[in-house]
């Protein structure tokens, strides 16, 4: 869900750059819009997922010490 929320938000904003800021026509902003929003957004799942696999091992380990305190 929150990806298609970043691919979505950045479809939006990356078109509006290239509309605005590079002048580019409504056809040619919205195309390069969406492919540098799949671009960001693939970026960001990748931090988002590289992450989330480091957190849910730190809970892991969390758990184990406090089962372990628990059991003295």
């Amino acid at each position: 869900m929150r990806t298609a929320v970043v691919l979505a938000i950045s479809w939006v904003v990356l078109t509006g750059v290239e509309r605005w800021g590079e002048g580019a026509p409504w056809s040619a902003a919205v195309l390069s819009g969406l492919l540098w929003a799949v671009v960001v957004t693939g970026a960001w799942w990748f931090a988002e997922w590289t992450q989330a696999s480091r957190l849910r091992g730190t809970r892991r380990s969390e758990l184990r010490r406090e089962e372990a305190d628990q059991g003295r």
